[in-house]
């Protein structure tokens, strides 16, 4: 038997319509009682039949829940996620640079190798691009490790705070260059979000969280 939904509304004249083929769970209802109160008394619906579309219906009505709870799970994990990434302002981290700042005669300088290397080697230069002290580590195991610097220039005369650069060399265990990098640490200052990417601004830079590798106090 054939059967079909008769919509007694009709759209204001002039108004366009546009068909839609989503049948969502009130049209799926108003279809299957439709149904029933046009079926052929002498041809009665196989209950089979009747079993399964409302089987269908409990499926749909299901996944239409599903989805809302899902919606509020991800809406509650954003806000906690960026209430802790808040936390962060004030804290200091480690993050690619080629910057150190030199504060009460003491910096730190990040150092991150990709191999085991030797003849490591560090060079400070200060804002005019002048040598002011190199700094020789020998050898190092590759990963992340940090040299202190007393704040001396090459003549052991104490330098004036501020931001000095840094640049390192190193061969690896073969005798070639590697590409060694330096890190430096800046406090975060402040925490933006931009389309669903969460951004650290530290010493006036901006960084992901991608390339954060420590976080201090």
């Amino acid at each position: 038997m054939e059967t079909a939904l008769v919509s007694s509304s009709t759209a204001p004249q002039g108004t366009p319509t546009s068909p839609n083929n989503a049948l969502d769970k009130n049209a799926f209802l108003k279809l299957l009682v439709a149904q029933l109160k046009n079926q052929d008394p002498s041809n009665t619906q196989d209950p089979n039949q009747m079993v399964q579309q409302l089987t269908s219906f409990s499926n749909l009505e299901q996944l239409a829940n599903l989805g809302t709870l899902l919606e509020g799970i991800q809406v509650q994990n954003q806000g906690l996620f960026q209430a802790q990434v808040a936390s962060l302002v004030g804290k200091r981290i480690r993050v690619p640079g080629n910057s150190v700042n030199l504060k009460d005669g003491k910096a730190t300088i990040g150092i991150s190798l990709p191999s085991d290397a030797k003849n490591v080697t560090i060079t400070i230069k200060d804002a005019t691009g002048k040598v002011v002290r190199t700094l020789p580590q020998g050898s190092l195991k590759a990963g992340q490790s940090t040299v202190d610097w007393d704040g001396m220039d090459a003549q052991g005369a104490k330098l004036a705070d501020g931001d000095y650069t840094v640049e390192i060399t190193a061969t690896g265990t073969d005798g070639k260059a590697i590409d060694a990098k330096t890190t430096c640490y800046v406090k975060v200052d402040a925490v933006t979000f931009k389309a669903g990417v969460v951004y650290l601004v530290a010493g006036g830079k901006t960084y992901t969280l991608s390339e954060v590798t420590e976080i201090a106090a």
